[in-house]
């Protein structure tokens, strides 16, 4: 690609590779359509709509919530209730929220069951006051919908989760976790798939304290370091990279899928590439 298109959006670096520049139109088009879904789904954004959950029994989540929560419901199931968008409250209570305190405050908090919240057309119904959060999910999902806008061949990289619309095989790394100058594997990214990755490392502020926590305990989780997931669809190989934390197989879900555990043992499905650790 030509011509890379680099900016900031949703608390991350994105960039957009293209043969030509993108028009100022298009552009115009892609950054509204990001500070919607900002607009919509951030816990961080005073006056979001997700926010509103945190004071009100529901919220109109707008015309992307049926499908954003649909893959929920799916890694709420594949998970046994370890993946659900009903984490917010518990990372808060670990410091990871608007003031990024950084300091866990108390006991790890009660994460409400996803089963208990009920979507009506666009509006979320929830039990009681809950703090959404789906960045299992939202970032691969709005990669792809980046990549949908855009009428030219194409490369949409949101840190690391991956759209490609390049008309050509990519082959991409997979960071090691422990040395970002290395790579644990090389696979290859047809056109039209997508590459999502998660890590413990990446937002992690203690020891023991990371952003990837388990639904039905509050906490983080342990086993598990990264996980990479990948297929046609963004939004599924997004929510595939956090299941694989929590669930030893996931060969039925239509996806390949890798994770790293603690002791750097690699269990992989389908993994389209090269294996060096």
């Amino acid at each position: 690609m030509s011509s890379d298109w680099r900016f900031d959006a949703i608390g991350t670096a994105w960039s957009i590779g293209t043969p030509d520049p993108i028009g100022p139109g298009l552009r115009t088009a892609i950054t509204a359509r990001i500070d919607s879904f900002d607009r919509t789904w951030s816990r961080f954004r005073v006056g979001s709509a997700a926010n509103a959950l945190r004071t009100s029994r529901e919220a109109d989540l707008g015309p992307d919530a049926p499908a954003i929560l649909a893959v929920y419901d799916r890694l709420f199931a594949l998970t046994s209730g370890a993946v659900s968008p009903l984490v917010g409250g518990a990372l808060e209570q670990l410091g990871y929220g608007a003031g990024y305190t950084l300091t866990p405050s108390g006991e790890p908090v009660r994460v409400p069951s996803w089963t208990d919240c009920e979507l009506v057309g666009t509006v979320l119904h929830v039990p009681g006051p809950v703090v959404l959060d789906i960045g299992a999910v939202g970032k691969g999902w709005l990669a792809g919908e980046i990549a949908a806008m855009i009428d030219q061949p194409c490369v949409v990289d949101a840190s690391g989760d991956l759209v490609n619309r390049s008309g050509g095989v990519l082959r991409v790394a997979l960071e090691d976790p422990d040395d970002a100058e290395l790579a644990i594997a090389v696979v290859e990214v047809p056109d039209g798939d997508a590459i999502c990755g998660s890590a413990s490392n990446r937002r992690r502020w203690s020891d023991d304290v990371h952003h990837v926590l388990d639904a039905r305990s509050g906490t983080p989780t342990r086993n598990v370091v990264a996980a990479w997931a990948g297929g046609p669809d963004a939004a599924w190989a997004d929510g595939l990279a956090t299941a694989a934390f929590f669930a030893s197989d996931l060969s039925g879900t239509g996806h390949w899928w890798a994770a790293l555990d603690r002791d750097r043992r690699l269990v992989a499905h389908g993994l389209p590439g090269e294996v060096f650790a």
